[in-house]
């Protein structure tokens, strides 16, 4: 039996065959949510984006500065900007790479 979709909705990208559609899908979805302050559901959306492109230093900022204000889980935030840093290694003057570094100084100098 043939299933039938609707007319009017369209089809999710397949992250495999379409990861850049995948993406602004659920870029799209991750801002709608943060707009809501609706955190957890942002960060399904921005894990989703990470599963899709695990080196999109993007999304481990948002996910990252999610767990760091909303989720208060700074360990977890801070694995998420040393990954920023680790992915852009070769280029330090790379604005991603200076958000990562002041927000893992801003929870270094919190804890201390």
């Amino acid at each position: 039996m043939k299933v039938l979709q609707h007319p009017t909705r369209r089809r999710r990208p397949d992250p495999e065959l379409n990861p850049e559609g995948a993406i602004r899908l659920y870029r799209r979805h991750a801002a709608r949510a943060m707009r809501e302050e609706r955190w957890c559901v942002a960060e399904i959306f921005i894990n989703r984006i990470i599963e899709t492109s695990p080196r999109l230093t993007e999304a481990w900022l948002m996910k990252g500065w999610i767990r760091q204000h909303c989720r208060h889980d700074e360990a977890t935030a801070l694995e998420c900007y040393q990954r920023v840093i680790d992915i852009l290694a070769h280029n330090a003057q790379h604005p991603h790479v200076k958000r990562a570094k002041q927000s893992l100084g801003r929870i270094i100098a919190a804890a201390v």
